[in-house]
C-alpha cells in the first residue's frame, strides 16, 4: 500500500463515524427550515385544471405547475401523507428552537398548488437555511425504502446550491438510517442526483426531495396510514436534518 493510502483511509473512516443528531437539550435556535409537503389534494380537482396546466422552463425542460401525486392501494393520497408528516416534523424541529416554514398551509380539495417553481422559490422568500421536500413514491409493489434526490449542477440554475444540496442529501441519508429508516431496495443507491426537478432547480439554498417510501408496497402503505408510522417518518426526517445541522453548525 502506498504511503498516501493511510491518510486517505483514515479520512474515509472518519467520514463514516456517526455524527450524533441534536439531542433534546441542544438547540436549533436561529435555524430557518423550509418544509415542502408534496402535492395538494385539490391538484386533482377539475376546478383547478387550468392552474395545473401552467408550464415553465426549469433549466433543463418545460414542466407543469404540479401533479396529483400517488396514493396507496387503499386510497391514502400522497398529499395527505406528506401533510401529516410535515405537521409532526414541524413540531419536532420547533421543539429544538428552529423556525419552520411550510410551502402550503392547507390540505384540501378546495386548494391547489403551489406550483413547483413557487415551492422552489419559497426558501429565499422566508430566508431559509435549507429546504426539504417531503414525498412518497409510487414504485413497483415489491420495492421498499427511502431515497433522497439532490439537484445536479445545472449552469445558471443550481451551480450555487449543488454542492450544499449534496451535503444535505448525504446527511439526510445518514441521519435517517441511524434513526432506523431502510434505504431503497429498488434503486441502486439512496442518493439520486437529478437535473429535472423544478422544486430543486428553482431553489436558492441547499435543497432535497425525500421519497420516504413506496406507497404501492403493502407494508409501507400500512405504516404510512397509521399515526405511529407518520410519527416515525417525522422522527427519521428530523434525525437527518439534525445531522446536517450538527456538522459545522451548518444551520446557524
Amino acid at each position: 500500500m502506498k504511503r498516501l493510502a493511510a491518510p486517505l483511509l483514515a479520512g474515509l473512516l472518519l467520514a463514516l463515524l456517526p455524527v450524533p443528531a441534536l439531542a433534546a437539550g441542544q438547540s436549533l435556535a436561529g435555524a430557518v427550515i423550509a418544509l415542502d409537503p408534496g402535492h395538494q389534494l385539490g391538484n386533482s380537482n377539475p376546478r383547478f385544471s387550468s392552474q395545473m396546466k401552467q408550464k415553465r422552463f426549469n433549466g433543463r425542460l418545460v414542466k407543469s405547475c404540479n401533479t396529483t401525486g400517488t396514493a396507496t392501494n387503499k386510497g391514502l393520497p400522497e398529499a395527505t401523507f406528506t401533510w401529516q408528516v410535515s405537521q409532526e416534523l414541524k413540531k419536532l424541529l420547533e421543539a429544538q428552537g428552529a423556525r419552520v416554514e411550510l410551502t402550503r398551509t392547507t390540505n384540501s380539495r378546495d386548494s391547489w398548488g403551489p406550483c413547483v417553481w413557487d415551492r422552489g422559490g419559497f426558501s429565499a422568500k422566508v430566508g431559509a437555511d435549507l429546504f426539504v421536500s417531503i414525498h412518497a413514491d409510487g414504485a413497483p409493489a415489491k420495492g421498499r425504502g427511502f431515497h433522497v434526490i439532490a439537484p445536479g449542477r445545472l449552469k445558471g440554475w443550481t451551480g450555487d446550491i449543488a454542492a450544499g444540496s449534496r451535503n444535505l442529501a448525504l446527511s439526510m441519508i445518514d441521519g435517517m438510517r441511524q434513526a432506523g429508516a431502510r434505504p431503497t431496495t429498488y434503486l441502486s443507491s439512496p442518493l439520486s442526483v437529478r437535473t429535472d426537478q423544478s422544486t430543486l432547480n428553482f431553489n436558492a439554498v441547499p435543497a432535497v426531495i425525500v421519497e420516504l417510501g413506496n406507497m404501492r408496497n403493502a407494508r409501507e402503505a400500512a405504516q404510512m396510514s397509521s399515526a405511529s408510522g407518520v410519527q416515525l417518518y417525522a422522527e427519521q426526517l428530523a434525525a437527518g436534518i439534525s445531522r446536517y445541522c450538527a456538522v459545522q453548525s451548518r444551520c446557524r
